[in-house]
């Protein structure tokens, strides 16, 4: 079984003077980034690989959620994650190993929530009327799949366990 989470990054700096990829966390999307990262420790998320977008907000978003992840996670940077296709989030999916279980990838919309939506066959049925209604900053999605092998990841392979949003404490 294998195990995805996407995480959307927290709320960013409103800045006409920086590109969109510079864009830094606004205070709230710093606290919101620590809060999800406790949410995924009380889902008993253990994700051995950590996928993060290169734009500021999202690499502050893993900032926040790092304190929270057991100290062998692997984490890796990239440039191609900067993206709001979901479809450079699905050939980036189905290029994680096999012995990778577990995977948080941080992100942006839509891609994040388009992908949520393809991947999704079913689910708990609040994280679909969510999912249906809005996948806000920093969200988190939790999706698990019957398949052992991210190749075989495709449209409604998944099911949305889990949705969670900042305010929903």
């Amino acid at each position: 079984m294998l195990r995805l989470y996407f995480l959307r990054h927290g709320k960013a700096k409103s800045a006409a003077d920086l590109a969109d990829i510079d864009r830094p966390l606004a205070e709230r999307g710093h606290q919101d980034a620590a809060q999800m990262g406790r949410r995924l420790v009380d889902w008993g998320a253990t994700p051995s690989l950590v996928l993060c977008s290169a734009a500021q907000c999202a690499r502050e978003t893993l900032a926040g959620v790092v304190p929270s992840l057991n100290g062998n996670t692997r984490i890796e940077i990239e440039e191609t994650l900067y993206t709001f296709d979901p479809n450079e989030i699905m050939r980036r999916l189905i290029q994680i190993p096999d012995s990778d279980t577990e995977v948080l990838l941080i992100g942006h919309n839509p891609a994040l929530e388009v992908t949520t939506g393809l991947l999704a066959a079913d689910g708990n049925p609040a994280a679909m009327r969510q999912l249906s209604t809005k996948f806000p900053t920093c969200a988190l999605a939790a999706l698990e799949f019957t398949t052992d092998s991210w190749p075989a990841l495709g449209p409604n392979t998944g099911r949305l366990a889990k949705l969670s949003t900042p305010k929903d404490d």
